[in-house]
């Protein structure tokens, strides 16, 4: 099956908010969140946790990586919940503690207040992005207790970014990837998004591939349960590597012209695609990445 609204995903997990941004929960007796999206969705995250957990309070907010769209509401949920626990990569929290990273996490956010608006999301009080403590850093290997029989496992799967982490609850068979797998649209493109580096990328997608998976929860719009979670692992292998030939054949078009090839790939990629997409500002930046990681990678080959 594959899911792009909100509720209940098996039980005791829930894709919560929106689906173009959302949170995951997953419920025991200390319950957790995976991800903070946008800060201008905090408050109806907080009232849709509630709605599932009533008066209890969740103790952990795993962090995937550090870009804008994944800790928006960190600060919002810190107010709500004051006992929740923020967990993070060692690397993702010394992002979070320089200030022009604070400044362009705020902005980026900021920016995506009309693309919400637009989509009439009733979103209730709108906060800005706050500066926030990452509580607990996590590594490749370690597993945290939600339950008797509900554990986390944290994989550590870079190349989307340099501190992205991956989540396994390995009794229930799901995996939370984030972008680590890549995100579908709703036409069934499959945007592969390695931003700073192809193979550490597509290791970390072939390092999951073996993992028993009952559910994928991907960043973005889609949730992938039994065989459409197993197939969609295989898909993710397959543009990534079709993506890969794409640019190298952009940039020889275009005599290595990054401005050239990102607006031919915008063309294809982005413009009029229909359903809730990633804000422009923040798409050209990723872009622009993953087209010069190519072009990097195209360099050393030579070499």
């Amino acid at each position: 099956m594959i899911i792009n609204k909100t509720g209940k995903i098996i039980d005791g997990l829930f894709m919560l908010g929106h689906s173009g941004v959302p949170v995951y929960l997953l419920d025991g007796d200390r319950p957790a969140i995976f991800d903070a999206g946008f800060s201008c969705l905090g408050e109806l995250y907080v009232k849709e946790i509630r709605k599932v957990l009533g008066e209890r309070e969740p103790e952990f907010c795993f962090l995937s990586h550090s870009h804008f769209d994944h800790c928006g509401a960190v600060s919002i949920f810190k107010k709500h919940f004051p006992g929740i626990k923020i967990v993070s990569s060692a690397k993702a929290k010394k992002v979070f503690e320089r200030p022009n990273a604070i400044a362009l996490i705020k902005q980026l956010n900021k920016a995506s207040e009309p693309q919400v608006h637009d989509s009439m999301i009733s979103q209730g009080e709108v906060n800005d992005f706050s500066r926030f403590e990452v509580d607990l850093t996590a590594k490749q290997g370690d597993v945290l207790t939600i339950s008797d029989n509900t554990t986390v496992n944290v994989i550590e799967t870079p190349g989307h970014t340099r501190d992205c982490l991956s989540y396994y609850i390995p009794e229930k068979k799901i995996l939370i990837s984030s972008e680590a797998f890549g995100v579908q649209d709703v036409t069934g493109h499959i945007y592969s998004d390695f931003l700073v580096d192809y193979d550490l990328y597509y290791n970390s997608m072939e390092k999951m591939v073996p993992l028993e998976t009952r559910v994928i929860c991907t960043a973005h719009a889609f949730v992938f349960t039994e065989k459409d979670a197993v197939d969609y692992k295989l898909n993710s292998l397959s543009a990534c590597k079709t993506f890969l030939k794409l640019v190298e054949r952009l940039l020889g078009e275009e005599n290595g012209d990054i401005e050239k090839v990102k607006l031919r790939i915008k063309a294809a990629e982005y413009d009029g695609k229909p359903g809730f997409k990633q804000p422009e500002p923040a798409y050209l930046l990723n872009l622009a990445a993953r087209i010069n990681v190519v072009k990097k990678r195209m360099g050393e080959k030579k070499e």
